[in-house]
């Protein structure tokens, strides 16, 4: 196997030291632009590689930013994932992805590795069973952003959407179609963006004095269709179904298809999402969607402000608007 090429490889051709070769590579104005050329043509043709890892050791630095997601079954991480490498490259960073699964114990190992990698700083899903994680984050002072979610009872920053302002904007919308008795399939209100979109429903439905159905649901594989099975005998007094979320919306919409329902005249269904901003798929919910793209770009600037220290002490609390896509379920 060919040994890996070295900066004393380079220097034995260029007949300099490694010093000099280190120095020429950085661009460092104390070596001539000749010799600049002259080594970085040199390395160029050797396939010369620069170690990160003793370059971190010597500035601190890894030029590395970590997203903790929650789920990449979810096409909605995908879609963030490449918003995120693509403007974190852009900026001259690396991204690095991991994933907890919507496990609170995946949840703590996962920021504690990331820790352990030396990454510059983290944007952070949280799963909000608990705060374990986020301490841990924070205990480290590690630069950290918080994303799409936010706790209470720990200030940090973060950039979040408008969840009460989508959720009022599809109830609002259902209700222009002569829905009366509408379904808001939720999941757990431990989840900030749940409490939030809970919020926005109630408000729409207060404000036409309509009586509130809420059932919490999962997100998990199989349990909304789980649970609209389970209702089956009383799926007939609803005249639509809003889901937390667009994966729950299109279990609901196969399911609620494979009982014989018919979308949307016999009962329509809407969701929190908006996938179809980002990916072509073969039904269009009709739902609430943000700018994902600017949720992103806004986040990883709020975090590289905090690793070049050029933020303040005070928490940089981010939202951003959402808006009505109305597509073929309503």
């Amino acid at each position: 196997m060919d040994k890996k090429t070295t900066l004393k490889d380079i220097a034995a051709i260029c007949n300099c030291s490694v010093t000099t070769v280190s120095r020429a590579l950085k661009k460092s104005p104390t070596i001539s632009k000749a010799m600049q050329q002259r080594v970085s043509e040199t390395a160029q043709k050797l396939g010369y590689i620069p170690n990160s890892l003793a370059t971190s050791m010597r500035t601190g630095s890894t030029n590395t930013i970590a997203a903790c997601l929650q789920d990449f079954r979810n096409p909605f991480f995908a879609a963030i994932a490449k918003y995120i490498e693509s403007y974190s490259r852009k900026q001259g960073y690396f991204s690095l992805f991991t994933t907890t699964n919507e496990q609170p114990s995946h949840e703590y190992e996962v920021c504690k590795s990331l820790l352990e990698k030396n990454v510059d700083g983290i944007l952070f899903f949280p799963i909000q069973r608990d705060t374990k994680a986020v301490e841990l984050l924070i205990q480290q002072h590690i630069p950290l952003v918080l994303v799409g979610r936010y706790f209470d009872e720990i200030d940090t920053d973060y950039v979040i959407s408008d969840d009460a302002q989508g959720a009022y904007l599809v109830t609002k919308h259902l209700i222009s179609k002569n829905a009366k008795n509408i379904l808001f399939m939720n999941v757990s209100n431990s989840i900030s963006s749940a409490r939030n979109r809970e919020i926005g429903y109630l408000r729409a439905l207060c404000e036409h004095g309509l009586t509130p159905h809420v059932l919490e649901g999962s997100m998990e594989y199989g349990k909304t269709r789980e649970a609209i099975m389970d209702m089956a005998d009383s799926l007939r007094h609803y005249d639509a179904i809003i889901t937390f979320c667009d994966i729950m919306g299109f279990e609901a919409y196969h399911t609620l298809s494979g009982m014989g329902y018919r979308i949307p005249s016999d009962i329509m269904l809407a969701s929190l999402d908006g996938l179809q901003q980002d990916i072509i798929l073969p039904i269009e919910l009709t739902c609430a969607g943000t700018n994902r793209r600017l949720m992103v770009e806004k986040s990883v600037n709020l975090l590289l402000d905090k690793i070049k220290g050029c933020s303040t002490d005070e928490k940089q609390h981010i939202m951003i608007e959402q808006y009505l896509l109305e597509g073929s379920t309503t």
